[in-house]
């Protein structure tokens, strides 16, 4: 079964998963750090996986970033930017995805690695803004949020800014060039 059946059937698909159950023992979950709230990760207990599952879009730089992240707690993983699979170093487990979508990459990870999941959050990741992933859409257009672009919003971008000051949302603004019209659009579409 591959990754995401397996995830998928985690959150509320099909009964858990006896792998996963296995891979990801009570006795094995590491005490992480204090975690951020972006990437947002979701402690998978209730259903005896006792991991935490984030996922977050980042750009294809970023991405070899995460992959580098996962191979230093991880020694048979690499740190190619795109790639799926599992590893174990001792009790520690990682269930992990790096797939190329919205113009940067996805990534998926399951760990009880309280360390991997310090070094994810170590590495400042934000998504690539709306104007570089939607390239073909003006703000002015995109009226209500629907489709692929409402999918992406939800899911990828507002965590992140959510989960961002002030100060953060201003730099992230002037670091990606936002035209006055998307300064707006984010703005009044973004609490």
């Amino acid at each position: 079964m591959g990754l995401f059946k397996k995830i998928a059937a985690l959150l509320g698909e099909s009964k858990p998963i006896d792998e996963l159950i296995r891979a990801y023992p009570a006795s094995a979950l590491e005490a992480a750090p204090s975690l951020a709230v972006f990437p947002p990760k979701l402690f998978l207990g209730d259903q005896d996986v006792h991991a935490y599952r984030t996922e977050f879009m980042v750009n294809l730089e970023d991405a070899t970033r995460v992959a580098t992240a996962i191979s230093s707690e991880f020694d048979s993983v690499s740190d190619r930017a795109f790639q799926e699979g599992s590893a174990n170093n001792g009790s520690k487990a990682v269930h992990f995805s790096l797939r190329p979508e919205f113009g940067g990459a996805v990534a998926t990870i399951v760990t009880n690695s309280g360390a991997l999941l310090g070094k994810i959050d170590g590495l400042d990741l934000h998504p690539s803004p709306p104007w570089i992933v939607f390239p073909e859409i003006e703000p002015e257009t995109v009226g209500s949020l629907q489709g692929s672009i409402e999918y992406w919003w939800d899911w990828f971008f507002l965590p992140y800014w959510l989960a961002a000051t002030t100060q953060e949302r201003l730099r992230y603004l002037d670091q990606y060039n936002a035209s006055p019209q998307w300064r707006e659009f984010v703005t009044l579409h973004a609490p």
